[in-house]
């Protein structure tokens, strides 16, 4: 199967078992959840998604549900193989916790609720090749520093609300494989102008970011 969609799919919070049933499915792409203007939008709870660790696939979307509050370590429990992973609309406030044996080549974090770049998290999904954490109304910090991703080729932090100075090479420790970095409508970042972490850099998009340097 090349794609299966579940939006809007499940009936009275039944989503946990009827995803039992997939057991045995291989499928391209899988797309769970609901529609920005749903009314009826679950929130997570701590094994929702335990029936796709039976789930073969390649891409998994999981799009517009509701609070995760406490129960996000259980997010990546049976999806951490799968190579792209996309969370878009999601009530997600903090990354989830990370599996050791986690696959994931490409992951997208689109319109959620982080306020802080969850970056020591993320330096654990260690084959991590392509990054995306875009369009976070509420991202504003930027503290944490990636570390150890060797694989990381491009990060998309664009269109978010991110302030913070010493940019670019603090922010990426041993991440000397990276070649796109999109900043680009944010707020105010500080440049330093030492890309030594970052040395095969080749794009850089700082549009619509007001810029200050040294000096300034």
């Amino acid at each position: 199967l090349a794609e299966l969609a579940l939006r809007s799919a499940f009936e009275n919070f039944m989503m946990q078992t009827s995803l039992q049933g997939l057991a045995g499915l291989q499928v391209s792409r899988l797309i769970i959840g609901e529609f920005s203007d749903s009314k009826r939008l679950q929130d997570f709870e701590r094994g929702l998604l335990n029936g796709l660790c039976q789930v073969q696939m390649e891409e998994f979307v999981f799009i517009y549900f509701g609070k995760f509050k406490d129960d996000t370590d259980s997010l990546f429990n049976c999806i951490g193989n799968v190579s792209t992973i996309r969370l878009v609309g999601l009530g997600l406030q903090q990354m989830a916790q990370v599996p050791v044996w986690s696959k994931v080549k490409h992951l997208e974090c689109k319109k959620c609720h982080f306020d802080e770049v969850p970056a020591k998290k993320l330096s654990l999904f260690k084959e991590l090749r392509v990054l995306r954490i875009t369009k976070n109304k509420g991202l504003k910090n930027f503290e944490e520093e990636f570390e150890g991703l060797s694989n990381l080729e491009v990060m998309d932090l664009s269109e978010n609300r991110l302030t913070f100075s010493r940019c670019c090479s603090t922010q990426f420790q041993d991440c000397s494989n990276l070649k796109h970095l999109n900043l680009s409508f944010n707020s105010n970042i500080r440049l330093t102008g030492d890309f030594t972490n970052v040395k095969n850099l080749l794009y850089l998009d700082l549009q619509h970011t007001t810029l200050f340097g040294p000096g300034s």
